[in-house]
């Protein structure tokens, strides 16, 4: 038995010899495929030739696959009376040979007439048995000799549809096409003129030379113009190739000769390559998207107008009622794409937020917003859409969304300058394509107008709906709060006073209790009654001139006490202030509204600060011309959600209190004309910072009264 191996032979003469042997010593049947060089060598190399022959008269059936070609149809003439069949493949790269007990591949590089100067030979069993299943494979795909020698000389055009998935092949096939055309129209996306320009450019130049003779009609481009393809535009428009601009292309990219059309629906970003191309040379195509291509043509800007837009930061107006969903998505995603300014998005139900999600738009948005750009959407908010909410809140927290109601269409606005509006056609759909019907789209000045005021009127009702809900439950909260603000007090006053009847020697005692839930219902009303005031706008300020410096120590010294008494003994109340700085710090203010606005910062500090310190600071700034007043505390912090709304009405760290008296002092200072704010102590790694200004007095001050205007 002979033992299975594979060998490689080098040099021509071995080459020779093992080929001759494998036909020689083959009694069965030899499948040979060979590339459109190979026929020349079998006839001309007459001790090969008489090899085939003598094989042929052993019995021995021979299958034949070439690629054949004008310039090879006289030689696979003559190998047709030398084969039991040859048959017609195109672009056949490779050589390799079988029979049942053995496969030869010779080298497919080699001089032109000569054979190859390297050969494997192999009898491996699995290794023959796989290259018969390729060969089967091929042979399944070709056409018999004599109808492909009969279309080359009696100019039979075969028509075929293929579909081509190697990169390489393509640049090949799309090179054919643009070399053989009498005339060429294309239309690409902007990527795809980067990518036609650096693979065939040079043949569109030799074609413009043909053109300049008289034996080309000429190339035309439809593409959509802009920054990124700018200058190839204006490079081919001065080597004489016509060109205009589409703003919404077709969702493939084409070329169209009078014998070829090659089609693509890669988007071919920055010049990528292509890896999958439809190619064809039947009529019906041709007719199909040479119709196209002139109906866009039609519909298209010249591209010097459209340059001159682009250099001026115009655009020509469109309104389009677009009726392919894929292409409405695209240009959904082309819109978002391009948002510098401002996006405003109204969305039909909350589905929907999920299919921009899935198309993209999101992302788009998220990215838009991280670059200043101002992104508000209405949709209806829910479990549905809850993670992707999530993710925006996450991502970019400066987008606002507010919830909204079902409707039956959507729109979107980009830097007030396009409009999409999508009528919502199936609700349930995962996809946006399969959820819209028909779709408008447009850059009209007066109809973005339009549509803009009609989402701000729906912004601004569901702010509003969303302030009353807000301010419903603010309210009721603090309702809640201020029965049982009240409640405690009350209680204990009504409570002590009964105990009078029954312990008259404990009335020192009984006084003191029921004057200090005196003192905190009478806080307590107080406050209430300055947020009436505010909200009516009329609180009055009782401005004198005074040094500020003045009133910081008796307000230290009275919360020191406080302290002792309470059970925050731990906490150290610190004044930070130079005592040799003597200079006054005047303003011009209601002393008492300052004193109230301090007292409250302190008692906050105090209320959530169990061990440390507290200390409170005061800097006057020359430059700025405004006193700086700051108290820091080691307590436990403020809940970042509630941060940003913590001087609004209401709002409490807490369980005790109103959340009134952050409202008042806010109030208060901002009638002064000065700032107040908060944050979380980020250096020390705990606590609070509230801060407030005042402006300096720089002139003669008189006693004045000034109402709160809010």
């Amino acid at each position: 038995m002979t033992r299975e191996g594979t060998e490689v032979f080098y040099r021509v003469d071995a080459v020779m010899k093992t080929v001759l042997q494998f036909l020689y010593q083959t009694d069965g049947k030899i499948d040979a495929c060979v590339d459109y060089t190979r026929p020349l060598l079998a006839i001309d190399i007459v001790i090969l030739k008489k090899a085939f022959l003598d094989a042929k008269k052993r019995g021995v059936k021979l299958r034949y696959v070439t690629e054949i070609t004008k310039d090879n149809i006289s030689y696979c003439k003559q190998m047709m009376t030398m084969v039991d069949e040859l048959r017609h493949l195109d672009g056949i790269k490779g050589n390799f040979y079988i029979s049942e007990t053995g496969y030869l591949a010779p080298a497919t590089f080699h001089e032109a007439g000569k054979p190859a100067a390297q050969i494997i030979y192999s009898n491996v069993k699995e290794l023959i048995e796989h290259q018969k299943y390729i060969f089967e494979t091929l042979w399944s795909k070709t056409i018999p000799a004599e109808q492909r020698i009969r279309e080359i000389e009696e100019g039979i055009i075969r028509y075929e549809t293929v579909i081509i998935d190697n990169s390489d092949e393509i640049i090949k096939e799309i090179y054919s096409l643009t070399a053989s055309s009498n005339h060429l129209d294309i239309c690409l996306t902007s990527g795809g003129m980067h990518y036609s320009h650096k693979y065939f450019y040079d043949i569109k130049k030799k074609l413009l030379d043909k053109q300049k003779r008289g034996e080309h009609k000429g190339l035309r481009y439809i593409t959509n113009i802009d920054n990124e393809n700018l200058e190839l535009v204006k490079l081919y428009l001065e080597n004489g190739i016509k060109i205009r601009h589409i703003g919404n292309l077709p969702p493939m990219s084409f070329g169209v000769s009078d014998k070829k059309i090659a089609v693509t629906i890669e988007k071919m970003e920055s010049g990528k390559v292509v890896q999958s191309l439809l190619l064809s040379n039947e009529s019906q195509y041709l007719k199909h998207f040479s119709s196209v291509f002139q109906r866009l043509w039609e519909s298209g800007i010249d591209a010097a107008d459209r340059i001159r837009e682009i250099q001026e930061g115009t655009e020509a107006e469109f309104y389009e009622v677009i009726t392919d969903n894929a292409k409405a998505s695209q240009i959904l995603v082309d819109m978002t794409k391009s948002t510098k300014r401002e996006a405003l998005i109204f969305l039909p139900n909350d589905k929907a937020l999920v299919r921009i999600d899935r198309l993209g738009i999101i992302d788009y948005l998220v990215k838009a917003s991280q670059n200043g750009a101002n992104v508000k959407i209405i949709c209806q908010l829910s479990e549905e859409n809850a993670e992707i909410q999530k993710k925006i809140s996450a991502n970019a927290p400066d987008i606002r969304i507010l919830d909204g109601n079902s409707s039956p269409y959507g729109m979107y606005i980009i830097d007030r300058k396009k409009f999409l509006r999508a009528e919502l056609k199936n609700p349930g759909a995962e996809k946006f394509s399969d959820a819209i019907g028909l779709v408008v789209y447009s850059n009209r000045r007066t109809t973005v107008d339009s549509f803009e005021s009609v989402f701000e009127l729906l912004w601004n009702e569901r702010k509003l709906v969303e302030e009353l809900k807000k301010a419903d439950r603010m309210q009721k909260e603090f309702i809640s709060i201020a029965a049982h603000e009240l409640k405690t007090p009350i209680q204990a006053i009504l409570g002590m006073s009964s105990l009078l009847k029954y312990y008259p020697e404990r009335t020192d005692q009984v006084v003191e209790v029921i004057s200090r839930n005196a003192v905190r219902l009478q806080r307590l009303s107080a406050n209430i009654l300055d947020a009436t005031r505010i909200e009516s706008q009329t609180l009055k300020l009782e401005k004198e001139r005074f040094n500020i410096r003045d009133l910081i120590p008796t307000i230290i010294e009275d919360y020191r006490e406080k302290i002792k008494d309470s059970t925050n003994d731990k906490v150290e109340l610190i004044y930070n202030d130079n005592p040799k700085n003597n200079n006054p710090i005047v303003v011009e203010a209601d002393k008492e509204r300052i004193i109230q606005v301090i007292s409250n910062l302190l008692s906050n500090s105090i209320q959530f600060t169990n061990e440390g310190c507290i200390s409170l600071n005061i800097v006057s700034d020359k430059d700025s011309k405004e006193v700086i007043i700051t108290v820091r505390d080691t307590g436990t912090g403020i809940n970042p959600e509630i941060l940003p709304r913590l001087f609004s009405k209401f709002v409490t760290r807490s369980q005790k209190g109103t959340g009134l008296g952050l409202f008042i002092s806010k109030s208060i200072i901002e009638a002064h004309g000065g700032r107040i704010w908060a944050e979380n102590n980020i250096s020390d790694g705990q606590g609070t910072i509230f801060g407030f200004t005042l402006p300096l007095e720089t002139k003669n001050g008189i006693e004045e009264k000034k109402e709160i205007g809010l």
